[in-house]
């Protein structure tokens, strides 16, 4: 017999679906389902962040460039003012869970035992208890990633419970009568199941659409720790070039993704501030991706696949010392252009020098040379806006170069989207010459 008992103080989380064998549905409804989804859509594949695996269409799922850590729910509060509303942390990120029925508590985690132990799911005295059609909705402070549901016994032998989520859900385990119905629901008949709600949420809910004896129910969630590699404020998985070494993540993850594969980024995705590298990725339409939105060019049987796993590891896209590509190769074939200036201390510039020097330098605009001395750019600081001080806007030419003495280091002034908009770039990455 399962002991049912109500309290109105502090206590571990934990909310246990299950009903005794003998037990009659109390009340019934139809299933509905409450949509909670977001609408962006970062890399423009027709797939919201919080369902996308790979939000920005690298090929490295989000999961991969930013690791996070799960935890099971801390101990939780009831409201002193309202015996609909709790809350609670997980590894200190707060969390609401409502319900639109009173909350109530018993003894433990029924039939605790029946799960596997190395899920670690907690038994906790008391438990939240549910005995009424709810609807009930989880809301946490900071967005979560991948939240675990843990129900146990579901329904009886003789009563179906159908439980409907507001977001797409995966078993991970399950045991006894349980039914996927749906990409969004379940139905139990004496059925216990953990289950996982992919993607990075701020609230999932579920309606539990068949009243019975009681029920209870547990969670966690993966807490997402710091992951700007470059710290140029995008986040690594939304971020095309991580490190800002000018190599796009998408080439430089663990599989065999080519330049030639590459494509213009779709949505906002970008390679962020800092990187010279152009917004490219693999897929920018919903054609090139799985249903759960990474790139079909990395996964099993795709082109550039290797381990015939989904998605692509990191690689070397958070190693900014690991970038060896030439952004644009020189011109090795048909007449290079003569270099026009040059500042030499060698003493043998011009036509008449048996060194025809700069000329000699082919395809550039400016040549300096020296044994002993230094070329000194103009040294300018820099204000918070970007641009240098004393120099007036009106007076930017594209080409202008200077060394920016607050940031200590050499910039130009010039275009990275064909002059749609100018700017003052660093130049910190080394090229190829020929």
């Amino acid at each position: 017999m399962k002991s049912i008992f109500t309290i109105a103080g502090s206590l571990f989380y934990c909310l246990l679906l299950s009903q005794s064998k003998n037990s009659h549905a109390l009340l019934e409804k139809t299933a509905t389902s409450v949509s909670a989804s977001k609408v962006t859509d970062t890399d423009g594949d027709g797939i919201p962040d919080d369902l996308d695996r790979d939000d920005d269409n690298d090929g490295i799922p989000d999961a991969v460039e930013c690791p996070a850590t799960f935890y099971w729910t801390g101990p939780i509060t009831y409201s002193p003012t309202d015996n609909k509303v709790a809350t609670g942390t997980i590894n200190g990120i707060g969390y609401t869970y409502t319900s639109d029925k009173p909350l109530s508590a018993t003894g433990g985690f029924y039939n605790h035992g029946l799960f596997p132990a190395s899920y670690g799911i907690p038994n906790n005295n008391p438990t939240i208890q549910n005995t009424q059609i709810t609807h009930n909705e989880l809301t946490f402070s900071s967005p979560m990633t991948d939240p675990i549901l843990v129900f146990s016994s579901i329904g009886s032998s003789s009563i179906s419970v159908p439980i409907v989520f507001s977001n797409p859900i995966e078993v991970i385990w399950s045991s006894g009568g349980i039914t996927v119905n749906s990409q969004t629901q379940i139905t139990g008949r004496e059925g216990y199941i953990i289950l996982r709600v992919p993607g990075i949420h701020t609230s999932i809910s579920f309606d539990y659409t068949v009243g019975e004896y009681y029920a209870n129910f547990t969670f966690g969630a993966s807490v997402a720790q710091p992951c700007d590699y470059d710290s140029d404020g995008i986040p690594n998985y939304l971020d095309l070039d991580s490190d800002n070494d000018g190599c796009l993540d998408a080439t430089e993850g663990d599989e065999n993704v080519t330049s030639a594969q590459l494509v213009n980024a779709g949505g906002t995705a970008s390679v962020g501030p800092g990187s010279i590298a152009p917004n490219q990725n693999i897929c920018a339409a919903p054609s090139c991706v799985d249903s759960q939105g990474v790139p079909i060019l990395v996964g099993p049987g795709g082109a550039a696949d290797i381990g015939g796993d989904q998605g692509q590891g990191v690689g070397t896209s958070q190693n900014i010392n690991a970038c060896n590509s030439c952004y644009k190769p020189g011109l090795l074939a048909g007449t290079p252009s003569d270099t026009k200036l040059g500042i030499t201390a060698l003493k043998r510039a011009g036509e008449d020098n048996p060194d025809k020097w700069p000329m000699v330098r082919k395809g550039g605009w400016m040549a300096l040379e020296s044994k002993t001395k230094g070329v000194v750019l103009n040294r300018v600081p820099f204000d918070a806006s970007g641009n240098p001080v004393g120099i007036s806007q009106v007076d930017f030419i594209e080409g202008m170069t200077v060394y920016d003495t607050t940031n200590n280091t050499m910039k130009i002034y010039t275009t990275r989207d064909s002059g749609s908009t100018y700017g003052w770039y660093e130049m910190k990455i080394q090229t190829c010459p020929n």
